[in-house]
């Protein structure tokens, strides 16, 4: 859960997903129908598939330990349904940016596509739809969204998050430096945080279950490595003083204006978030 954030899909769903789960039954033998609505025959396909895999319940419902066994790893070089389910996705990089065509092949253009998807997300880049990237995939649906991940070995070239997840990490106690390369002793302050908030799902990895209790909500007037962390976020060249002052007011209340209208200035969980994905205005 807290580096695979999988979804929980069922009868009676028009997620975007759903064409995606129908494309990976029809990969797994299933003749399914891929018209994107859960219905009662894409669900007995789905338990038909579970009791193949001896997955209990047969349920029909695809969850967290459904998909793993449902998803069919593809890359360059890969054709048929499990790349169409893919490819259907679109995996548009920017706005106005031409979706995949779904035609089953993966080739470079399907390739890069992925790459900007796991770059987007934080994962591993390298343009491989495998288990960690269909776990993303699996929430294109309603509601909220998940976070991005930051793994050893992150850059704050590779991921705009690296240096935020530091100073965030220094505010809760860590000694570690923030320079923007999230390496072994980055990993080790993750772990040691995670440690104090539950005793399962530990890593090094900074996900779905860090994040809620990482961040600090800040406003006008507040220093310390919170507010550092917030400007290495923030457009406009601020300064990473750990001063939240006017440019950094201005600065927030900018970026809420685009996306969480009315601004209020107050860089809470909405706006943390926001940041820390890629949002197209």
């Amino acid at each position: 859960m807290n580096v695979e954030p999988w979804s929980t899909i069922g009868v009676g769903s028009t997620a975007p997903i759903v064409p995606g789960i129908q494309y990976l039954l029809r990969a797994r033998g299933h003749a399914v129908v891929v018209d994107g609505i859960y219905g009662p025959a894409t669900a007995a396909a789905a338990a038909a598939f579970q009791t193949a895999q001896g997955i209990a319940p047969a349920d029909g419902i695809v969850g967290p330990v459904t998909w793993p066994k449902l998803v069919v790893p593809v890359q360059q070089g890969s054709t048929g349904d499990a790349v169409r389910a893919v490819q259907q996705f679109g995996l548009l990089r920017w706005p106005g940016d031409d979706a995949l065509v779904v035609d089953g092949s993966y080739g470079p253009v399907t390739a890069e596509h992925v790459r900007f998807f796991q770059e987007s997300w934080g994962l591993t880049q390298d343009g491989v739809a495998g288990r960690e990237t269909w776990s993303f995939f699996s929430t294109f649906t309603p509601g909220p969204q998940p976070w991005a991940l930051v793994k050893v070995g992150a850059t704050q070239d590779t991921n705009w998050r690296v240096l935020a997840a530091q100073h965030l990490l220094r505010a809760h106690g860590a000694t570690i430096v923030a320079d923007g390369v999230f390496g072994p002793v980055s990993g080790q302050a993750a772990r040691a945080f995670q440690q104090t908030l539950r005793a399962v799902e530990i890593s090094t990895t900074l996900g779905q279950l860090d994040w809620p209790h990482l961040i600090v909500a800040v406003r006008q007037g507040d220093h310390g490595e919170a507010v550092r962390a917030l400007q290495t976020l923030l457009a406009g060249g601020l300064a990473v003083d750990g001063d939240f002052g006017p440019l950094t007011d201005a600065a927030v209340r900018s970026f809420q204006q685009v996306f969480f209208p009315p601004a209020d200035g107050i860089a809470g969980p909405q706006t943390w978030h926001g940041l820390m994905v890629r949002l197209f205005d």
